[in-house]
């Protein structure tokens, strides 16, 4: 459905926090008059279900329209028993959940609005024309090197008989409490001399319970001989995890927000002002008419902090109140929360990394960098693999083995992925599909007749349907959209692979009848390019993930591929790339086990062989030319299939 015919303008798939801001910034934007709203809030949120808590200047509070729902501030800040400090311009802030969903409520209501009482499935394109999903994040976990623990707290908020505490200072963290084989610290928040809110926090695998809360606090109270009464209870979990968030093939007009966004700082829980951040960053955008929203993202420096902190206290939860306690110890507030704020300089980071135990630090840093490479060697491709393979042999000149290995793959899922076409094409599977095999060699047949006629038109038709179908299944497999992108991929990738082997290319396109000008020569010498731009690529996949890896790691390959002879080179992306990444295609589509897709493709693979035997014995002088001329033949009538089964629904 075109942008302009969709039922809403905006769309809010919840409306916790993040999507409350965005909500909040569009009307101070005026951007919001005359528009039709869609939510989708399954929850009638009205209970304080959660506090959020920030530190920030009060001007930028008071601009943000936010000044009237926060119901308490501290100008100082406690770590343990040092002395308080000041935030150094800012203040922190207190903002109940109750208040924040009140305040939406009746923004919602003066717009024309359409609620649903319900949790949205998948993501349904025609929905509006911006789409603002805030449901929970899905990480790409890497065992290897990421970290997943989480921020647990149970708090009461206490009114005491004895004016115990100094409204002016919050704690954020007092290890003094007992540590229990974790990290965990007592955070308070006093809202008068005898109102506090006081909650024992823990980072770790294992939630603190409430049992345990309950001790600490009761402790905490009692050591200061003062009667109490509870006014309310808090409980929470918020996720604290160094992956990286999952790659998801979103439509164009859909927006993750809040945690699946990354607003969710992984080293400390704190999402407020970075959610508040991104709502200004897009709807700024959205003023503009930008052709492409401006995000709130994190330099990558700062989540590879993140990620040694996080493993330090997973592996090493003691130390935990060691770091923390030496980091506020050694800086002022103001830097610390600066640096949490991700808005430190390099050099400022390297003099506040410097007042930590920098043993710890190095030891999570190798083993990050253990945890790096061995996730590289596992998560690497069977192509990358054979190419090396082919490679190590070609160095030992064993071309037999090389030959076998190509000939093995090709007979395994080379020719068998292109011979289950029939499966899905064919709405009766118990019968001889006669009709299906006929339209398969008549579209085969023309190609050939083609090759006879017009040689020309028939590579270059040949190598335009070649590249649109290897970019089609690579695109497939990684879950990116298919369409011109996936062609460009696929003629980069055929054009690297014969442009470096153009002496042979040219050798089978004359086999082939094909005459290239001499003035067309795409040979040179490559070495000393080629290898320095492969050190980077390789240095590059190290440090990227999901899509944008695969291609690389593919441009790697194929690079590879160029010390090796063209048939190999070929061949082996051929079949350990592509034919396998279109037999897996047909695994999911068909649901059937790789035995039962062999068996189902072998009398057709026996077929295209029997048919070769025919081809090969019926051209009086066999070519590597001739042979392409058959795969050519062979190919489209595939192609087509394919194409018809990657544009239905699995």
């Amino acid at each position: 459905m075109p942008l302009q015919e969709l039922p809403y303008d905006y769309a809010f798939i919840g409306m916790g926090c993040a999507n409350s801001l965005i909500l909040l910034e569009l009307d101070r934007a005026g951007l919001l008059a005359g528009k039709r709203i869609l939510v989708y809030e399954p929850e009638q949120k009205k209970a304080n279900d959660r506090t959020f808590c920030f530190w920030l200047e009060p001007k930028v509070l008071q601009d943000a329209g936010l000044d009237k729902i926060v119901s308490h501030s501290w100008s100082a800040v406690k770590v343990n028993e040092l002395s308080a400090q000041s935030l150094a311009g800012k203040k922190y802030f207190y903002l109940r959940a109750d208040a924040l969903y009140a305040h939406t409520s009746q923004l919602l209501s003066q717009y024309d609005v359409t609620l649903r009482r319900e949790l949205l499935q998948d993501y349904p394109e025609a929905l509006a024309h911006f789409v603002f999903d805030s449901r929970p994040p899905h990480f790409d976990l890497n065992h290897q090197i990421d970290v997943q623990i989480s921020q647990s707290f149970y708090g009461w908020l206490v009114e005491t008989e004895a004016p115990i505490f100094d409204p002016e200072v919050f704690t954020m963290m007092d290890f003094s409490i007992p540590q229990n084989g974790h990290t965990q610290f007592l955070y308070v928040l006093p809202f008068d001399t005898r109102q506090a809110l006081i909650e024992p926090t823990r980072f770790g695998e294992v939630l603190i319970s409430e049992q345990e809360a309950t001790y600490i606090i009761e402790k905490f109270l009692e050591d200061r001989n003062t009667p109490f009464q509870i006014l309310e209870k808090e409980q929470g979990c918020i996720p604290m995890c160094s992956a990286a968030l999952q790659n998801e093939a979103l439509p164009k007009n859909w927006f993750r927000t809040g945690a699946g966004s990354g607003q969710l700082k992984p080293s400390t829980g704190y999402s407020f002002v970075r959610s508040l951040t991104d709502a200004q960053r897009i709807v700024k955008s959205l003023g503009l008419n930008a052709a492409k929203l401006n995000r709130r993202k994190s330099p990558q420096r700062f989540s590879y902090y993140d990620r040694l902190l996080l493993h330090i206290i997973a592996k090493k939860p003691e130390k935990g109140k060691e770091i923390f306690t030496k980091l506020f110890q050694n800086n002022t507030a103001a830097k610390v929360l600066n640096f949490l704020d991700e808005k430190s300089t390099p050099f400022q980071e390297l003099k506040l990394m410097s007042t930590l135990p920098i043993l710890l630090f190095l030891n999570a840093a190798l083993f990050d960098a253990i945890g790096k490479c061995r996730s590289f060697l596992a998560t690497r491709s069977v192509a990358f693999y054979m190419t090396i393979t082919l490679l190590v042999i070609q160095q030992f000149q064993l071309g037999m083995l090389s030959n076998l290995i190509l000939i093995v793959g090709l007979l395994s899922i080379g020719l068998p992925h292109g011979a289950l076409d029939h499966l899905y094409s064919v709405s009766n599977k118990l019968r001889i599909p006669w009709r299906f095999i006929g339209v398969y060699l008549g579209l085969g047949l023309s190609v050939l007749l083609l090759w006879y006629l017009l040689p020309v038109i028939a590579l270059l038709i040949f190598l335009a349907y070649t590249a649109w179908h290897f970019g089609q299944a690579d695109f497939e497999i990684w879950k990116w959209r298919s369409g011109f992108k996936s062609f460009f991929w696929g003629s980069f990738v055929l054009a690297l692979i014969l442009g470096s082997h153009w002496l042979e290319t040219n050798q089978i396109l004359n086999q082939m009848g094909i005459e290239i000008p001499k003035y067309i020569d795409f040979s040179f010498d490559f070495s000393q390019t080629i290898t320095g731009l492969l050190a980077i690529l390789g240095l590059l996949l190290l440090f990227t993930r999901s899509f944008f890896s695969r291609i690389i790691e593919t441009i790697v390959v194929l690079i590879l591929g160029l010390w090796l002879p063209l048939l190999p080179a070929f061949v082996c992306y051929f079949v350990f790339q592509h034919s396998l990444h279109g037999w897996l295609h047909l695994r999911e589509k068909l649901k059937l086990n790789h035995q039962k897709m062999w068996l189902q493709a072998l009398p057709f693979t026996l077929g295209a062989l029997g048919l070769f035997g025919a081809y090969l014995y019926l051209i009086q002088e066999p070519n590597w030319g001739q042979v392409f001329i058959f795969l050519s033949a062979l190919s489209f009538p595939h192609v087509y299939y394919m194409h018809k089964s990657y544009q239905k629904p699995h």
